[in-house]
């Protein structure tokens, strides 16, 4: 392909790297081998809620082959996992410890871990560890564990209820009450999790007797992040323990948080002095991996008799699980403050509980608190249309927020930052998405359908979602004598292409193609900080440090060209990796030939960016089965720049693909003991290649103002508007019938049911 300077940004550059993953030889932490390495598993409760009165490990201990027990008893108190983010006062109350301690508040939370010669033997040595229990009683849901005589599900607390969070904007009840038109209603969105192709995780290889670092092998997401809180659990100075990613099957948030296991597989292999390797089995992934979603919405919406939204009121109750695992708080306060979405909302009031019920600690997942606040925001928008007597666009064109009230303060806060959409053009988004649709068109076709008895439904969902999360990001580059160069940032790379984006970025600055440029999996031994990758931040943070990192390059490379050209340094210039003055030349590659050339930088931001998004679903329902057959989707998103448009399509069609399966198909079920109900995946189904229509996507480009190369993140966009768009197109579908989904997923069984009730 032919390249000139300045076009690597916005070209379609093939993925770097993929012809390695293609041919099947990628380095998961599956295929990770160490000399004399040990194989573990984990021993985890049957029990939703149960006292431990006793664990006897010493049959499995004569077991051949057997290397260790690990129990409560080997791993220090000080071994628990702490919030990775701000919390509310209190929170350290309900936080998980790495084992569980005298009582179990899970089905999947560990007891005890076996070291074994294989994964065969330790599996086998689990069967005959004997654990004493004492059932408790549980709650499995939130209302249970509200109840006023709940049991309490931790030590030292006086509620369930974790933390609430509040936000107000005006007098939300005093606007409702003046209201031409208020439509309410409970919408609950289910628990589900990523379900990534490949399982989690790590290998740990302990230090040399003689010296060295414990080494652990397969982290991922927040590499650097983790390493300070693990250092100390351990015992070491952070500079003695060392996290390195190899390649990533899915990541989607469940992956990287920090986990019990996390804890427990290094503390065996420094106890052992030989290398563990755990790898997670599918069915525990189901109930040891985090869980998210699971709340419930109590909405309501005042509107102006032109359709002018003059208030919202919400209670949401999200059901955290057993512990406060990392980022659990997280998702419910994100869905708060984006409950407004890009409307103009003058007036909100939202009380966001967060209550601990004995299930699977929560955490986020792709576009965590977006796709739970879509769905009732937009479901309830279609709802104050049918009775204002518009069309559901149009009630959405009137709302949106325009270009120039941009910058917009939102008014509500996550984090501690309070949200401002800091630009972009809603309205231009949504009207592009309508002519791609060829909404009018659409309409037609829809009623020329009805004769035919076929039920064809048109659903939208307008949403905002954040991208670029801070407060810093690395990247490091370094010059090598053969001409290319090594790149290592603090951000991950989970399989969207971040190598190929950052290589694209640098190319841009150095004048060079991209594929000079190797990106390197994150390794704390290669670059000393960094923050990591989610909440669609890689791009974002670690391409604006990539671009820094040029500069201080060239800048550096010009004071060692002056040298060894015997000119003054402001008369070298740079362009395509030469420096040249008075008509002498040198290249990057000899100066690194002459001595090290490296550079490195660190991007900050004080703010958050926004993105608007907007997604529309063409799909029929089978009146008789309650089947639904998706026949379009399109989804646009503002990207800010776009810096590889396939790599754009392919997040956005992934995206689509993921929000299908929250829509349709994905529901982690409890029963009322607290069991899980979903061992496999044929309880927990997934969207297949045929479950997913053409999908059409195009972006927008609205500078960012909150980073020099105006860029906004993209990974989450593709997903959090389908369960919203699907329920509508539903709906819709099913108008003459007065079905009102409240709930997901959209199974079969859900519609024929909704079918079968009175019409409202």
């Amino acid at each position: 392909m032919g390249y000139h300077a300045g076009s690597m940004i916005g070209a379609r550059h093939p993925r770097l790297g993929g012809e390695r993953l293609a041919a099947g030889r990628g380095r998961f932490v599956g295929d990770v081998t160490a000399p004399g390495m040990l194989e573990a598993a984990v021993l985890r409760s049957p029990h939703a809620h149960a006292r431990v009165v006793r664990v006897d490990a010493s049959r499995a201990m004569r077991l051949r082959g057997v290397h260790a027990v690990l129990t409560a008893e080997d791993v220090p108190d000080a071994a628990v996992i702490p919030n990775r983010v701000p919390a509310p006062e209190g929170t350290a109350r309900y936080l998980q410890p790495a084992i569980a301690r005298g009582v179990v508040r899970y089905v999947g939370e560990p007891v005890a871990l076996v070291v074994a010669d294989s994964r065969y033997v330790a599996a086998d040595a689990l069967e005959l560890i004997r654990v004493d229990y004492a059932p408790l009683p549980a709650c499995a849901t939130a209302a249970a564990a509200l109840a006023p005589q709940a049991p309490r599900l931790h030590p030292n607390t006086d509620s369930n209820n974790v933390a609430t969070i509040r936000m107000r904007i005006g007098d939300a009840d005093a606007a409702l009450a003046g209201a031409d038109l208020v439509v309410r209603e409970r919408f609950t969105h289910p628990r589900q999790t990523g379900v990534a192709l490949e399982t989690r995780g790590l290998v740990a290889v302990p230090p040399d007797p003689k010296g060295g670092e414990l080494h652990l092998i397969g982290s991922t997401k927040c590499i650097h992040i983790n390493r300070g809180i693990l250092a100390p659990i351990f015992g070491i100075p952070p500079g003695a323990l060392r996290l390195t990613e190899v390649d990533v099957g899915g990541g989607f948030g469940v992956r990287g948080e920090l986990y019990p296991e996390d804890i427990l597989v290094p503390l065996a292999a420094l106890k052992l002095g030989r290398p563990v390797r755990w790898i997670e089995e599918r069915r525990e992934n189901l109930i040891a991996t985090n869980h998210a979603r699971d709340t419930e919405y109590d909405l309501e919406i005042g509107f102006d008799a032109d359709g002018a939204i003059r208030a919202m009121r919400a209670v949401i109750r999200a059901d955290i699980g057993a512990y406060v695992r990392t980022a659990a708080l997280v998702p419910g306060e994100f869905g708060a403050a984006l409950l407004p979405g890009p409307y103009r909302v003058p007036t909100y009031a939202c009380d966001l509980w967060n209550v601990v019920t004995n299930k699977t600690p929560v955490g986020t997942l792709r576009s965590p608190g977006r796709p739970e606040c879509n769905f009732a925001r937009e479901r309830l928008l279609d709802v104050a249309a049918g009775r204002l007597g518009l069309d559901p666009a149009e009630l959405r064109r009137r709302n949106l927020i325009r270009p120039a009230e941009m910058p917009y303060d939102a008014g509500t806060t996550s984090l501690g930052a309070t949200t401002v959409y800091d630009s972009g053009d809603f309205p231009a988004l949504f009207a592009e998405l309508l002519r791609r649709l060829d909404y009018d068109g659409a309409r037609e076709e829809q009623r020329a359908l009805v004769a035919r008895g076929v039920r064809r439904g048109i659903g939208l969902c307008a949403y905002v979602e954040k991208t670029g999360l801070g407060p810093f990001e690395t990247a490091h580059v370094e010059a090598k004598p053969d001409g290319t160069f090594v790149v290592d940032t603090g951000a991950s790379s989970m399989g969207p292409g971040l190598e190929t984006v950052l290589a694209q970025i640098l190319g841009d600055a150095l004048g060079l193609p991209p594929d000079r440029f190797v990106v390197r999996h994150t390794d704390t031994a290669a670059i000393e900080s960094g923050v990591g990758t989610y909440g669609s931040r890689g791009t974002v943070m670690a391409g604006n440090a990539a671009h820094m990192a040029a500069a201080k390059l060239i800048a550096e490379a010009k004071t060692r060209a002056a040298a060894v050209l015997g000119w003054a340094e402001g008369d070298v210039a740079y362009a395509r990796g030469t420096l040249s003055a008075g008509g002498k030349r040198v290249t990057l590659a000899e100066l690194a030939a002459r001595g090290r050339l490296a550079a490195g930088a660190s991007f900050t931001v004080a703010k958050v960016t926004y993105a608007g998004c907007a997604v529309a679903v063409v799909l029929d329902v089978d009146e008789a089965t309650g089947a639904v057959a998706l026949r379009r989707v399109v989804v646009g998103a503002d990207v800010g720049r776009a810096v590889n448009p396939a790599l754009i399509e392919g997040q956005l069609v992934g995206g689509v693909a993921f929000g299908i399966g929250n829509a349709l198909y994905e529901s982690l079920a409890y029963d009322g003991a607290g069991q899980p109900l979903c061992g496999t995946l044929l309880d927990y189904a997934l969207p297949l290649a045929g479950d997913v229509p053409p999908v059409e996507c195009f972006w927008q480009e609205v500078t960012a103002r909150t980073n020099p190369l105006g860029l906004r993140g993209l990974g989450e966009c593709g997903n959090p508007g389908l369960g919203a768009a699907v329920a509508n197109a539903v709906c819709d579908a099913l108008r003459d019938r007065g079905v009102a989904v409240t709930a997901l997923p959209l199974t079969p069984a859900r519609i024929v049911a909704a079918l079968a009730r009175p019409a409202r």
